[in-house]
């Protein structure tokens, strides 16, 4: 969606074209996976977040700037989906209001794909940190810290937003140099956390009859390659539902005609603020604890509701 905030000619908003068989057949089957995706990506998000906020022992830095993608992914289901759902609806005709909704779509997305990039970009510098300096760790990275890293992200793309007003192609070049410089650093960062994962391997297989104290550096060590491990899931599931995206812009590049049919590559993006919260209670052991909590109270709660409507 992120060419919708590419401008149209004024000849262009006044044309009635047709939708094409294709884009009537897949319109309803695209907005009730767009409506299911909303209620996923909301519930998910918000008890992802509400785990976090309920146990202080969970806000790591690590675990905030997860806060921040996941603030970042429910803002899709809040707005970015609805909206998707209206454009997608809305009779084809390029009217003046559909080209408005379509940009005002477009420079969302645009922005909340440049935080949740940039996010995961410094979750793999977090987790080289932890590798190579996992003594001096926690002096480097503070949650104050995180937290100041997660809204120089969000300051910065509102600033870009509200710019993209006046400036949209200059800021257009501004956004692709910034996610060629995230995936450029997080390429960076997972190569050396590879170097160093295997590093410590060879070192726990040649120190097998070590003392305990080494024994316990040693678990300190595989705690830390695993979070390692986690993050770089996160990461390429998001590589993953971010292509099409790619590919729907490249569609518009070489033929514009063809622009209706990419929108609908769109929502398998969407489908990844959907799929970050279980992947992170599926490798997040404290925050799956932290939402079963959350879950046994409101289904205890509901429970004991549905025994005093009973008992009246």
């Amino acid at each position: 969606m992120a060419n919708c905030t590419v401008d149209m000619m004024p000849g262009e908003l006044e044309s009635d074209e047709e939708s094409s068989p294709f884009e009537t057949s897949v319109i309803i089957p695209n907005s009730v996976l767009n409506a299911l995706l909303i209620t996923i990506c909301i519930a998910g998000n918000v008890l992802v977040l509400a785990a976090v906020w309920r146990n202080p022992s969970l806000r790591t830095p690590s675990t905030i700037l997860l806060c921040s993608l996941a603030v970042s992914d429910l803002l899709v289901g809040f707005l970015v989906l609805p909206v998707n759902i209206a454009i997608a609806v809305i009779p084809l005709s390029r009217s003046s209001s559909y080209l408005r909704l379509s940009q005002a779509s477009g420079v969302l997305i645009i922005q909340l794909c440049c935080v949740s990039l940039e996010t995961m970009t410094a979750i793999s510098v977090d987790r080289y940190l932890t590798l190579r300096y996992h003594m001096r760790y926690p002096n480097l990275m503070t949650s104050k810290r995180a937290m100041y890293v997660a809204a120089t992200f969000w300051c910065k793309n509102v600033i870009l937003s509200l710019l993209s007003i006046w400036e949209k192609d200059a800021i257009l070049h501004v956004v692709v140099v910034f996610v060629a410089l995230c995936l450029f650093t997080s390429s960076i960062a997972y190569s050396a956390i590879d170097r160093i994962v295997r590093h410590h391997q060879h070192q726990i297989h040649v120190q097998q009859q070590a003392v305990q104290s080494m024994n316990a550096e040693q678990n300190r060590k595989i705690q830390a390659k695993k979070r390692a491990l986690n993050t770089f899931i996160y990461y390429i599931c998001m590589l993953l539902c971010y292509f099409p995206l790619a590919v729907s812009n490249l569609i518009w590049v070489t033929d514009k005609e063809d622009w209706n049919i990419s929108l609908y590559f769109d929502t398998i993006t969407f489908m990844n603020s959907a799929i970050n919260p279980f992947l992170y209670i599926w490798r997040n052991r404290e925050i799956r604890r932290g939402v079963l909590k959350i879950l046994r109270k409101i289904l205890c709660k509901t429970d004991e509701e549905n025994l005093n409507n009973g008992d009246q």
